[in-house]
């Protein structure tokens, strides 16, 4: 399980010494535990990977931000921990993997008016693998093309 993939790794950089690494896992391992509280159960992978994803999304939104402030510093830093929680989630579609999908979908041409029902079945179809917002701006294209 995921997991116990971080926590194999929170011994492992506790061994090694690396501070950062230790850090940021255990924070994933705190996320992951809120969220089993919250649930009352043990996340399933797919759930785990969810947590991690949004994980991912703050540590770009913060580095966004940290570069319009111009903190080098702090956007090394969140780099870091971007790319150690990159190393647990599947690796993410191509643009044209994901228009793939969307052409498969508008072509079934049901609920073109509605493009929020077309990213909808596009995200359970990408399941994770692709960021929302990327989705959305390619059907959102999509749909404009064919109106």
């Amino acid at each position: 399980m995921l997991k116990d993939e971080i926590q194999k790794a929170v011994v492992a950089s506790l061994k090694e010494g690396k501070g950062t690494e230790v850090k940021v896992f255990r924070f994933l391992l705190s996320q992951i535990q809120y969220e089993e509280i919250a649930k009352g159960r043990n996340l399933s992978d797919e759930e785990c990977k969810i947590v991690l994803q949004k994980e991912l999304k703050k540590r770009k939104e913060a580095i966004e931000l940290f570069r319009k402030g111009n903190r080098q510093d702090l956007v090394d830093d969140e780099e870091k921990q971007l790319q150690m929680i990159q190393k647990y989630l599947p690796a993410q579609m191509t643009e044209g993997e994901i228009r793939k999908i969307i052409e498969e979908e508008v072509m079934q041409g049901k609920d073109l008016q509605y493009v929020g029902k077309i990213i909808g079945r596009v995200m359970a179809r990408v399941r994770g693998n692709a960021n929302g917002s990327l989705v959305a701006k390619l059907v959102s294209e999509r749909i404009q093309k064919s109106t």
